[in-house]
């Protein structure tokens, strides 16, 4: 299954949930294209809710990368939940937990926004 998406907003706060593989440039393409319309419309606090992706690689990495720099330009921040499997080895071996604050879950990553606000 290559990746599926949603995307609720709670308050300003936009929530994608990912589902699938993130293994090439056209899995992507449908997300970055919808995140770049939200983020035109002021939706710059973004949780990625990772739980049912099974596999990512160098594009979906580099498409997280592209998700966080923006939503920072724009005076947000993006989070990360859902961490587990074979995700979670990616990104220890990555290191991607000093690049993206990571929360077990959705209420955690809620209570950041808040906090930061």
């Amino acid at each position: 299954m290559n990746l599926q998406f949603e995307i609720e907003a709670e308050n300003d706060v936009l929530i994608i949930h990912l589902k699938g593989k993130i293994i090439s440039e056209t899995d992507t393409a449908d997300l970055e294209q919808e995140f770049g319309r939200l983020l035109n419309q002021n939706l710059n606090k973004v949780i990625i809710d990772i739980e049912k992706l099974t596999h990512i690689n160098s594009t979906g990495i580099g498409m997280m990368i592209k998700m966080i720099t923006k939503s920072r330009i724009l005076g947000g921040d993006l989070v990360v939940i859902g961490l587990n499997g074979n995700v979670a080895k990616i990104f220890d071996i990555a290191k991607l937990d000093e690049v993206f604050t990571l929360y077990s879950d959705k209420t955690e990553a809620l209570e950041h926004f808040k906090q930061t606000a």
